[in-house]
């Protein structure tokens, strides 16, 4: 049982080693794997002039640069011999890191060469690998293959063990090692580059710092990850180094970060000490590379580790104390990443084959970068879900209150209905007592009186009745129509005032219809006209009088002095009442109990009335403010509508 599970064990390595992709470089038994060559070295001074070479030694491959000669540049020869096979077949070789420059000779003839030597700045071949395929040999003696690499300080530089065998063993090998460091390489740098993008935008939308770190973060990614895709750099040396090289190192800092921030660890220490960290990586990239300091390299790699090892365990736990299914899964993915980099890490610190070896963390940040992605969309999901609920709420609670405003409204209007029909009764009661009613008392006394003429109970009479008309005619009239209001007095006391032998010109021009205006407004005005053509037919002896109703614009009324709520620079309606009779003293203190009801009247519609008289003329004039919505235009639209009340208007039969 233990030798079964054992060996299930191992079949399931192999799988996850296949599915990485590192199969395809453990060469097959028939293959020929050169890990061991002669080695001539050429090294630069400090001061750039080429040493000379050193003794030819026995050489292990891989074969990093950057460890075996720190701070110089130079050039290193490798040579080795190809075992014989079929002389008439030619035979491949596939040389997973090669660079920064190379030249490849077999026999003593070059075969293959790429950049300059020393390396060019935009040379640089030592991410992507190499097929090469030698001529048939022709014979049964082995090949010597010379391989010649220019390599800068800090460029990675170096060369990875070399397989040999036939093209159709070694162009496999060749392709799924293309596939897996540049087109893997590729799909994670766009990758990346998408999901930063989208999380950047929506942190432009909703300014969540959480959608920052991760946007930042995979944009750094996205940049470190495009190194292995060029091998004529977009940037010239030392720029196109310290360029990926600062993005790699700000990228773990603030994905770290962001794991924090989703499981609510944003504001401590170690959140504030990945931050320094972001901010710090361009200035590390610089001393490492450009300075250069190689030994700062190692060490922001050992200070990342301690940071996301430090980060793991925060996250870890407070996944295992919450129920939140995505801390879960961010939990188990931090630790697989973390994992990963750890091997990294340590693997390029003790192991002689570090040079060739694949970081697992470029291959397990896809399934790192897609499990943040589904982090945060299940966080907007969770956002969207209690947006929407909180919008169902706010219309359940604003249709609620609608209702309630709606049922208040409801009252209201229906209080203001009965406080109108109150006010109505009350105006009513009032207009009655105080004019009709007042007008029969006064009848009925002198009806009591003895000798009392017929002719003066008559003359009373008319006056209650015209009284009693003029008050139903208000009643059923257009609010607000003045002209309409005044051709009911005219209607109405016309044939009175010609059996009175008074001959009436009557002049009125189109008018605007008065802005709230009710009926105790119209009847108010209909009233005093009343009491002032009832005071010219008892005591004036008229035989002729005048009515003129106008309207005057702002610039002709700026002498007239308007009480009331009217505004600087209103308009006016001017309404003229002139008769020749034999005229009072107006300069008495309104001695006529008639003339102080009409001032008052007056006074309750806003305006003002003035009276002069002298013998043989007296005039009244009553100036009533426009509303400010009346216009000039608005009053000639209205003539063009509406016909001018000239002639008398028929009111409602009383």
């Amino acid at each position: 049982m233990a030798r079964r599970n054992e060996a299930l064990a191992w079949r399931l390595l192999y799988v996850v080693l296949a599915v990485v992709g590192f199969v395809g470089w453990l060469p097959a038994q028939a293959l020929t794997l050169v890990d061991k060559a002669q080695l001539t070295l050429s090294v630069q001074g400090p001061s750039k002039q080429a040493q000379a070479a050193s003794p030819t030694e026995t050489a292990t491959l891989p074969y990093d640069w950057d460890q075996h000669k720190a701070s110089f540049d130079g050039e290193a020869r490798f040579s080795f011999d190809i075992p014989p096979g079929d002389p008439a077949a030619p035979t491949a070789l596939f040389v997973p890191r090669l660079g920064n420059s190379f030249r490849v000779s077999v026999n003593g003839r070059e075969l293959a060469r790429f950049g300059a030597f020393p390396p060019g700045p935009y040379d640089d071949a030592s991410f992507a690998p190499q097929y090469f395929v030698l001529p048939p040999a022709g014979s049964a003696a082995p090949q010597r293959v010379d391989i010649v690499i220019a390599a800068q300080t800090a460029r990675q530089g170096g060369l990875s063990p070399v397989v040999a065998g036939t093209e159709a063993e070694i162009l496999p090998l060749y392709e799924r090692a293309q596939f897996w460091q540049i087109s893997g390489g590729r799909f994670i740098a766009i990758v990346s580059g998408v999901l930063g993008a989208l999380s950047l935008l929506v942190w432009m939308r909703q300014r969540e710092s959480i959608y920052l770190y991760y946007g930042l973060g995979e944009l750094l990614w996205s940049v470190q990850t495009a190194r292995v895709l060029f091998t004529h750099a977009p940037l010239a040396w030392p720029w196109w180094g310290v360029v990926p090289l600062a993005a790699f190192q700000a990228a773990v800092p603030l994905l770290c970060r962001f794991a924090l921030s989703v499981v609510g660890r944003d504001h401590t220490p170690l959140a504030r000490a990945l931050g320094l960290m972001a901010w710090l990586a361009p200035v590390a990239a610089v001393l490492g590379i450009m300075v250069p300091w190689l030994w700062v390299m190692p060490l922001w790699r050992t200070l990342s580790l301690v940071a996301a090892l430090a980060m793991m365990v925060v996250v870890f736990r407070t996944a295992l104390r919450s129920a939140v299914l995505e801390h879960r899964v961010l939990g188990i993915a931090v630790v697989l990443i973390v994992l990963c980099g750890a091997r990294d890490v340590w693997v390029m610190r003790t192991s002689p084959e570090a040079y060739a070896m694949v970081p697992w963390i470029r291959m397990a940040w896809v399934g790192f970068a897609v499990t943040l992605a589904w982090v945060i969309a299940e966080r907007m999901r969770k956002d969207a879900r209690a947006m929407a609920a909180m919008n169902a709420s706010l219309e359940a609670e604003l249709a609620e209150r609608n209702a309630a405003l709606e049922a208040v409204f409801a009252r209201e209007r229906e209080g203001e209905k009965a406080r109108g029909a109150l006010e109505e009764r009350q105006r009513l009661t009032q207009d009655l007592h105080d004019g009709l009613g007042g007008q029969l008392s006064g009848l009925l006394r002198l009806a009591q009186q003895p000798g009392t003429a017929l002719v003066d109970v008559e003359v009373h009479l008319r006056d209650a009745v015209d009284q009693l008309k003029l008050t139903v005619d208000a009643m059923h009239g257009c609010e607000g129509d003045v002209a309409s209001a005044l051709g009911s007095v005219r209607y109405r006391l016309g044939p009175r005032l010609q059996a009175a032998g008074i001959d009436l010109h009557w002049d009125v021009s189109p008018l605007p219809t008065m802005t709230g205006w009710t009926v105790r407004e119209s009847h108010q005005m209909q009233m005093l006209l009343f009491e002032a053509f009832a005071n010219m037919m008892a005591h004036a002896g008229a035989s002729q009088a005048s009515l003129r109703a106008r309207l005057l614009p702002a610039s002709e009324a700026m002498g007239v002095v308007v009480e009331g709520p009217a505004q600087p620079g209103a308009d006016i309606v001017e309404v003229e009442l002139c008769d020749n009779g034999r005229g009072f003293d107006a300069q008495a203190k309104f001695a006529g109990k008639g003339l102080v009801n009409m001032h008052a009247r007056a006074t309750a519609l806003g305006g003002t009335l003035r009276v002069r008289s002298q013998p043989g003329e007296t005039r009244l004039c009553l100036h009533l403010p426009v509303p400010q919505e009346q216009t000039q235009a608005q009053v000639q639209a209205q003539d063009a509508t509406s016909p001018v009340l000239l002639a008398s208007p028929a009111p409602r039969a009383v």
